[in-house]
């Protein structure tokens, strides 16, 4: 992969900006080329992915010391590690000597190894070898740790950020207490089944697809628009100033069975929450973690650009402590009831991931053009906003420069 470059221009024209910026119901949609360009890419590479807080898994994922898991961040590789202490740490997957990558994947270590030369490191990231260094003049152990990340454990999710002087994750997501995030235990609850897809489509699209209901009538149409039809999709876009929005499929509750019935244990603080909150509500912190919580299930989406036109997206599936234990131990009901989840949550990604595809095919149209929002796409609208502000603002740019374009409209 080439080395990642600011964009040399305004990505975005100041016409185009100003379209976007208007009332919802009067704006433009955001240009074709920002889903499918170089420019842009790389200017929300730097500016937002670089910068942003990332959910990279759970905290049940590493649950001994010395577990970790790797991962990387468009070019940034990272390792979460459980340390001795039992607290989890990141650090950059890099070693200080000649840049080798420490570890691929998952698993469990007493220290960091480096494949190439032995250095070795401790679980906090301090090296404590470096094998025929003694000869070497002005040479400290003590300056050469592995460079550490950032890292936050938030409701059992563990979030890693680039930037060494970004908010803490928790300040920026602290008013889901008003819609009852709080109340579902998700912090108590355990992964059991996960998905990773390899898209051929910008990430824009899917997080647009995400928080919007339009298109639940024409693309679910057999799997969630029965259950949670378009007219009971409620949108909150003033529920908080915070970097995060919510859409409620207002329902007394949903879960994931086939009958619509839960099977594992519901928590009881569920019935504290506002009946206009409660069904199946979809919240997504920008840029790209979303979290699905109903009545005894929750699911998690992470997404990561992996260019223009592709994107990792990665589910998993959570359940109560005791039902993932059981399902752990291959308890046959419950491992049934399980695989019913699972299956029906296939159903309905499968197709939000073939729509966002075939839009993106239509998005390379030398003819594609600027759109509009409908009533229904309000936080679609907030989001590309938050986009544009974000990464392709003269501001952000740096440069002073509002014209120059991928397309001024």
């Amino acid at each position: 992969m080439e080395a990642l470059t600011e964009p040399r221009h305004a990505v975005v024209g100041s016409e185009a900006l100003a379209a976007l910026q208007r009332p919802a119901l009067e704006a433009s949609t955001l240009p074709p080329e920002c889903y499918r360009s170089e420019e842009a890419y790389l200017a929300e590479v730097e500016r937002i992915f670089f910068k942003e807080w990332i959910c990279v898994g759970r905290v049940e994922d590493m649950p001994q010391p010395g577990d970790f898991t790797s991962h990387t961040i468009v070019s940034e590789g990272v390792i979460v590690v459980r340390n001795g202490e039992g607290e989890l740490r990141a650090h950059l997957n890099v070693c200080r000597h000649r840049g080798c990558e420490l570890v691929n994947g998952n698993g469990s270590v007493k220290a960091f190894r480096c494949p190439y030369h032995g250095w070795m490191y401790g679980l906090n990231g301090e090296l404590r070898g470096a094998p025929d260094f003694k000869e070497t003049l002005h040479f400290d152990k003590a300056e050469y740790s592995l460079h550490p990340i950032r890292l936050e454990e938030w409701n059992g999710f563990v979030m890693v950020n680039l930037d060494d002087d970004a908010a803490p994750f928790h300040e920026r997501v602290s008013h889901v207490t008003r819609w009852g995030l709080d109340k579902y235990g998700v912090d108590e609850q355990v992964t059991t089944h996960r998905w990773t897809y390899d898209l051929e489509c910008n990430w824009k699209t899917y997080i647009e697809n995400y928080i919007e209901e339009y298109h639940v009538p024409w693309v679910h149409s057999d799997t969630l628009q029965p259950l949670t039809p378009m007219k009971r999709h409620v949108e909150f876009p003033d529920l908080s100033d915070q970097q995060w929005d919510l859409v409620v499929a207002q329902s007394p509750g949903l879960t994931l069975s086939d009958d619509g019935d839960a099977n594992f244990a519901v928590s009881e603080r569920i019935q504290e929450i506002s009946p206009e909150y409660l069904g199946l509500p979809i919240w997504m912190c920008y840029p790209s973690f979303g979290v699905i919580p109903m009545l005894d299930c929750t699911l998690y989406y992470s997404l990561l650009p992996l260019g223009p036109e592709r994107t990792e997206l990665k589910i998993g599936m959570l359940l109560p402590r005791d039902a993932a234990e059981a399902f752990a131990a291959g308890d046959e009901e419950t491992c049934r009831i399980a695989g019913e989840y699972a299956r029906n949550v296939e159903g309905f990604v499968v197709e939000d991931n073939a729509i966002c595809v075939q839009q993106q095919r239509g998005l390379r149209s030398r003819k594609a053009d600027t759109g509009r929002f409908c009533k229904h796409e309000g936080l679609a609208w907030k989001f590309d906003n938050w986009v544009a502000r974000t990464a392709y603002a003269p501001a952000a740019n740096g440069n002073g420069a509002g014209n120059g374009s991928v397309a001024g409209h």
